[in-house]
């Protein structure tokens, strides 16, 4: 079964991504972002489950990086 995701408006999508507003509507109007407008022109941009804010993702990246360094400092120990 399909999940059915929430809607942000572009505001609110910008503040939770830590994009600018018009970057998130240029995403939209590139075809980067799901979203439709409404009759009134305002975007709402579709959010699933599997969505992360800006914020955790870089922290996990961050982490990635510390993680990569130290598997490089044991594999160097135990090569030598």
């Amino acid at each position: 079964m399909e999940e059915i995701p929430k809607y942000l408006s572009a505001e609110k999508y910008a503040k939770q991504s830590g994009l600018g507003v018009e970057e998130v509507k240029r995403l939209c109007n590139i075809g980067e972002l799901e979203h439709f407008k409404t009759e009134g022109g305002y975007y709402k941009i579709a959010i699933r489950q599997n969505t992360v804010n800006k914020v955790l993702y870089e922290k996990v990246l961050e982490e990635n990086a510390k993680l990569k360094g130290i598997i490089q400092s044991i594999n160097l120990a135990t090569n030598i």
